[in-house]
């Protein structure tokens, strides 16, 4: 039996499974919607969307996006299996977390990230995409979200390539992108200087300008406890990984890598130098 099963889900269930994935992206509107209703709920997910002004919307938590590609890929499976894939991806499980924990979250595109914890943490999304980010600031309330990307330089405008499909708008370089604007670039360095605060967690995930982005963090890196990072293969034109310039850097300056999973590439990372600050009883 279990023979026979996987050569229906090799043969069968997975050339069916791309076929659909294929069909859908090339729709639009209400078919779009009728076609990721029907994944839903062969996937046995409880996501169903509905289409409005241009914007797709996840009925049952109210959650918007436009991005056909990200959408059917990560939405059809139902929210629930979503977080678990960011949170074992970003290897949140490593963490003991509490409420009040700020969170850094550099590349927030929708805002998935934000739904991974149970706690009530301050959270701070960074998305430079303009389109994207009225997505970010549809999805998330009462948190601090901010159209910036984030650089080595702060105050300076840059080429920004968009590629929305799939969140793989980067400040480098792509091969396939739709247009090109400009951007305002911050420094986590800048950013924590506002925040005045020790942080939790920063999650990155900047299409290969990762490097970049850890140069942006030196006068306040021991403020920081953990980074998370995908370093997979997205740095530019050559698709390039960054695991070792991310991991050089954070190592000389006193982070030690504490998990890694190489399937997609990603890393986390803790400060052995940082100090928690007292509780207050």
């Amino acid at each position: 039996m279990q023979f026979f099963r996987k050569i229906f889900t090799y043969f069968i269930y997975n050339p069916l499974e791309i076929l659909i994935l294929n069909t859908a992206i090339r729709t639009k509107g209400n078919l779009f919607v009728l076609i990721f209703n029907l994944l839903s709920f062969i996937k046995k997910s409880e996501n169903r969307i509905i289409f409005k002004k241009n914007f797709f919307f996840i009925k049952e938590i109210n959650w918007r996006f436009f991005q056909k590609k990200q959408g059917i890929h990560v939405y059809s499976r139902g929210m629930i299996q979503r977080i678990k894939e960011l949170q074992n991806f970003y290897h949140l499980n490593e963490i003991n977390f509490n409420d009040d924990d700020i969170i850094i979250d550099v590349g927030a595109n929708n805002g998935d990230f934000y739904l991974c914890f149970k706690k009530k943490i301050k959270y701070f999304g960074f998305e430079a995409s303009p389109s994207v980010f009225s997505n970010l600031e549809y999805n998330i309330k009462n948190q601090n979200l901010l159209n910036f990307a984030l650089s080595y330089k702060k105050n300076e405008q840059v080429d920004f390539y968009i590629n929305d499909d799939f969140g793989d708008s980067s400040v480098l370089p792509l091969k396939n992108f739709h247009k090109i604007i400009k951007v305002n670039t911050t420094t986590l360095d800048n950013e924590i200087f506002k925040i005045q605060k020790k942080i939790k967690l920063i999650k990155i995930e900047a299409e290969g300008y990762e490097p970049e982005i850890l140069l942006g963090l030196l006068n306040y890196i021991n403020d920081v406890e953990y980074i998370t990072i995908d370093c997979g293969y997205e740095r530019g034109i050559h698709k390039e990984c960054t695991i070792e310039k991310c991991s050089n850097y954070l190592i000389k300056n006193g982070f030690e890598m504490i998990k890694f999973n190489n399937t997609r590439i990603s890393a986390l990372f803790k400060n052995t130098n940082f100090v928690s600050l007292p509780k207050i009883k």
